[in-house]
């Protein structure tokens, strides 16, 4: 699958927005525009997701560059329990971290190419920090996808990749955050930092196949106390 239809691209605020992804099929997915040409030494990605899947491989995450079909991906193996970061297409795995069904996760990913170390925090736990990729900046014109995983600069999807769920919030910045800003992020807070290179809340995107934005829904009604 490579992106061989041209859907509308639209720019809107998606503050209390989701986009679902509701069946495993890889004619659906969602890309995101810069509004500036990528010239990156650090990064951070933050989203949420909300999943039921419990087999494949499922893309968080996926930014290709005409070098690398997977420049900066990450995503969640169910055979292994790891999530598994791609920095300029090398992978790294990372243990002990969440991935929580039927419940929103809030994942930040980070990489620096000054020390060329990787890390990742999912709901308030953060990974150790690991050597990933070579120390080259993040150049180019981007092709960033939610839901799949590149192969290729234009697409390139595999079945194994394709998520199935709610994913929102997304913001990526140009400098890895402090842990600090990383768990206001994650605590939802009102005033965490919203990202200066793409942000939710001034989202240009294209949507296509059955992917579809819709507000956001109290899906998990118990607390921790009824638990």
């Amino acid at each position: 699958m490579s992106f061989d239809t041209k859907p509308k691209t639209e720019q809107k605020c998606l503050r209390g927005k989701v986009i679902t992804f509701p069946e495993l099929s890889t004619r659906s997915w969602v890309k995101l525009y810069a509004n500036e040409s990528m010239d990156l030494s650090a990064a951070t990605v933050c989203m949420r997701f909300y999943s039921d899947q419990m087999t494949a491989s499922p893309c968080l995450f996926s930014l290709a560059t005409p070098s690398h079909p997977q420049d900066f991906s990450f995503v969640w193996s169910a055979d292994t329990k790891q999530y598994q970061m791609f920095i300029h297409s090398v992978p790294v795995q990372f243990k002990g971290l969440t991935f929580n069904l039927n419940q929103w996760n809030s994942v930040c990913a980070t990489w620096d190419a000054n020390s060329g170390l990787a890390q990742m925090f999912v709901n308030e736990v953060g990974s150790i920090k690991k050597v990933a990729g070579t120390k080259v900046p993040f150049k180019g014109e981007p092709v960033i996808t939610l839901g799949q995983c590149q192969t290729q600069y234009d697409g390139g999807f595999q079945q194994a990749n394709v998520f199935t769920g709610f994913i929102s919030d997304v913001h990526v910045h140009k400098q890895v955050l402090t842990p600090r800003q990383i768990k206001t992020f994650i605590d939802s807070k009102i005033k965490y930092k919203n990202g200066d290179y793409i942000t939710w809340h001034s989202l240009k995107y294209s949507i296509a196949g059955s992917a579809q934005v819709e507000e956001k829904q109290q899906v998990t009604f118990y607390t921790k106390e009824e638990q």
